[in-house]
Formats: C-alpha cells, structure tokens, sequence
C-alpha cells in the first residue's frame, strides 16, 4: 500500500524483479486527470489561449 498525495491510500504492485546492483527507486504516484495537460500541449506548440479555450470548450480537462 502506498500513500497518494490526493487519492489517500491505494494498492499498488511491486516491483517484479529484484535487482541486486541498481535497485529501482520508489515509483512516483499516478498523475491525475488533466495534471500534466497545459504542458504536453505547450511542448506540442499550443499556446497558453489555445490551451484555455481547449479547456473552455471541453476538448481538455486540466488539473485544479
């Protein structure tokens, strides 16, 4: 079980493997929905209007 920021506790999987020279870090949580929207779409070339009436429009959630 691991603690989400927003989601409270969750169930999540381990690890399948174990590595003994360069064990894998502590994944970071799930995005949520629309969290990292403004920034794909400004590194798609979209600019900051586009990207609000996108949102305006319905076509993109962005996060809170």
């Amino acid at each position: 079980m691991e603690e989400h920021p927003s989601e409270g506790r969750m169930r999540t999987m381990r690890t399948p493997t174990n590595w003994s020279a360069s064990p894998p870090g502590t994944p970071r949580p799930a995005p949520r929905l629309g969290e990292h929207s403004a920034e794909v779409l400004r590194e798609a070339g979209y600019s900051d209007a586009e990207i609000a009436e996108l949102a305006r429009t319905g076509a993109v959630k962005l996060a809170d």
